[in-house]
């Protein structure tokens, strides 16, 4: 290791000065005196930094030469002790390298398999092939062309041959730079099938929510019946899973539930045969969502019906009769004693008495500033078919300063959250309504505020009264519990007082 000492204006302490006159005994004695006295001041400084490190220091070059060192040695016979065949092509290959790069290839070359073997045969699909040089080189060298064709087979030997580094190098690329471009039916067909089977949650969680748009689509025209009839047990329950879903109202859902366990080719989802399957769907129908008629038609069906089943569904619906028949403050209790998927809201495109919303990361940063979302529920009104309102989400920063700090000059900046409800086109008859606000997890109901307000055509605002039940505080600490992906997810119920 080499250590590089410079002056304060950049020059080396052992340079010797410059005089414009002839040199003389004297100068040339203070010059060697200074020098003398710089030379065990740079040893004085090498003994206290080496000190620490008696015992060795670590060192290293730069990886990214070293790495680009090791491509000279990929598809080159050059110190090769093995070959890789794969289809038509032969790769000279490295053991070293194989084993060091993936444990797949570690255990295969091993003693106890392959290991005096001097060719090995590989076999790939033939996307797969096409893409296995590179893949190989990545091996040697930590460094790969994607493109939005070969993201795939190149995720696929990542996943066979469990290389990590690239497994995450093409997820991220596949979300970034190849989901949101392609087409419905790529999507579905290529990484959607793709991502559930290797069971890969962040590729499954972009598929779903680009899917969820089209739901409705998905599961009712006859241009995706073959899709939604072949859907497997564990994709369909990731759709069921998703808050995302763009759908009429839930009752819709169950239907398309229905049409896929009625699928001729599956008599394994009927009957009393499905019921390993009932008993993970269930959950995740959102029963309190619906209406009930909707309910009873569910209770009425031959499904609902069937004595081995029937215990499945009544335990779901006669939850979903209790939470709509009790006051919104009292549903409180009821959703903390069950809480689960089945009391979040979906996307639901018809007129109902409540509304999702969803507040980004960059939004909840925006100090001082209305978020404003608009909320059409159902009406209790004879003069109006549905209620129009405003819902305005904003952090307010204030600045506080105490007596005791006065004199100090100091403040301290709090920050505080304000929720107003504003009734749009409220006439001259009064609106009095419940109003029930959820902050939501992906899985659960994180917390609740109820309240009652009375809405005028001269008091059309009314604040929500957060104090006590959430704090901004909680929101912007690290790793907060209250948001999903540093995004805010609200629910808002509104059930008219008669």
């Amino acid at each position: 290791m080499e250590l590089f000492f410079t002056t304060s204006d950049g020059e080396s302490p052992c340079k010797e000065s410059e005089s414009s006159g002839p040199p003389s005994t004297l100068i040339d004695s203070k010059t060697n005196v200074a020098h003398s006295v710089q030379q065990r001041a740079t040893h004085q400084q090498l003994l206290q930094l080496s000190a620490p490190y008696s015992g060795g220091m670590d060192c290293y070059a730069d990886d990214r030469d070293a790495l680009n060192d090791f491509a000279k040695y990929f598809n080159n016979a050059h110190l090769s002790d093995m070959s890789l065949a794969v289809g038509d092509e032969v790769y000279p290959a490295h053991r070293l390298i194989l084993c060091r790069s993936s444990e797949v290839f570690d255990r295969m070359l091993s003693q106890k398999w392959n290991g005096d073997k001097k060719e090995l045969e590989l076999t790939e699909e033939p996307q797969c092939q096409a893409m296995f040089g590179p893949f190989l080189r990545f091996l040697y060298c930590n460094h790969i062309v994607l493109s939005v064709d070969n993201a795939l087979p190149v995720l696929i030997l990542a996943d066979k041959y469990n290389v990590t580094g690239l497994k995450k190098i093409c997820i991220d690329f596949a979300i970034n730079y190849v989901l949101p471009e392609l087409k419905l039916k790529d999507l579905f067909h290529l990484w959607f099938n793709y991502s559930t089977k290797a069971y890969h949650v962040p590729l499954i969680k972009v598929c779903i929510g680009i899917l969820a748009k089209q739901f409705k689509e998905l599961a009712t025209s006859d241009e995706w019946a073959p899709e939604w009839a072949e859907l497997d047990r564990d994709q369909l329950i990731e759709f069921l899973r998703s808050n995302d879903l763009v759908v009429p109202n839930e009752f819709f859902v169950w239907e398309a539930v229905l049409k896929w366990m009625g699928a001729p080719a599956h008599p394994e989802r009927r009957g009393t045969t499905s019921s390993p399957i009932l008993v993970q769907i269930l959950p995740l129908i959102r029963f309190p969502f619906m209406s009930t008629e909707e309910l009873l038609q569910i209770e009425d069906s031959k499904l609902a019906k069937t004595p081995q089943l029937s215990k499945l569904f009544t335990q779901h619906t006669h939850l979903a009769f209790k939470f709509i028949s009790l006051p919104l403050a009292s549903r409180t209790k009821l959703i903390n004693e069950t809480n689960g998927p089945q009391f979040l809201l979906r996307n639901y495109t018809e007129v109902q008495w409540d509304k999702r919303m969803c507040l980004t990361a960059e939004q909840l940063y925006l100090r001082n500033q209305d978020h404003s979302f608009k909320v059409t529920t159902k009406s209790s009104s004879l003069t109006l078919p549905s209620w129009e309102w405003k819902l305005d989400f904003q952090v307010n920063s204030r600045t506080r300063i105490s007596i005791m700090k006065v004199a100090q000059n100091l403040a301290t900046v709090s920050d505080e959250l304000r929720l107003q409800l504003t009734a749009v086109d409220v006439d001259h008859s009064c609106r009095s309504v419940e109003y029930m606000l959820m902050l939501c997890g992906q899985k659960r109901v994180l917390r609740t505020v109820t309240g009652t307000k009375l809405f005028t055509k001269s008091r059309f605002s009314a604040e929500l009264d957060l104090r006590g039940k959430v704090e901004a505080s909680e929101l912007f600490m690290e790793s907060s519990p209250l948001l999903t992906d540093g995004d805010l997810h609200l629910q808002l119920i509104l059930r008219p007082i008669i």
